[in-house]
């Protein structure tokens, strides 16, 4: 548990699990886009996710598309933000 939260405290990771949050299942390309990071930082960014078992990649025809690996996931990042909210 310590590993996935510690995945959190890099800006563009927690970016790119907000934007899964918020959109559904998302390809690299539009990941890049909404987060304003490269494809290739895309890609390893969710590659370490991937790992620790955040998300999840579903093929769609020729493209992959990445989701939150679970409710869970979600809750995790709804929670964290109401305490970041409420910290301000």
């Amino acid at each position: 548990m310590a590993a996935q939260l510690a995945l959190l405290g890099e800006p563009g990771r927690l970016a790119l699990l907000l934007a899964m949050r918020h959109a559904g299942p998302i390809p690299v390309s539009d990941l890049a886009l909404v987060t304003g990071m490269r494809d290739t930082a895309v890609s390893q960014a969710l590659r370490l996710l991937r790992d620790a078992g955040l998300v999840v990649a579903e093929r769609d025809g020729r493209v992959m598309r990445y989701r939150l690996r679970g409710e869970h996931v979600g809750r995790l990042l709804d929670d964290l933000l109401a305490v970041l909210d409420s910290a301000i």
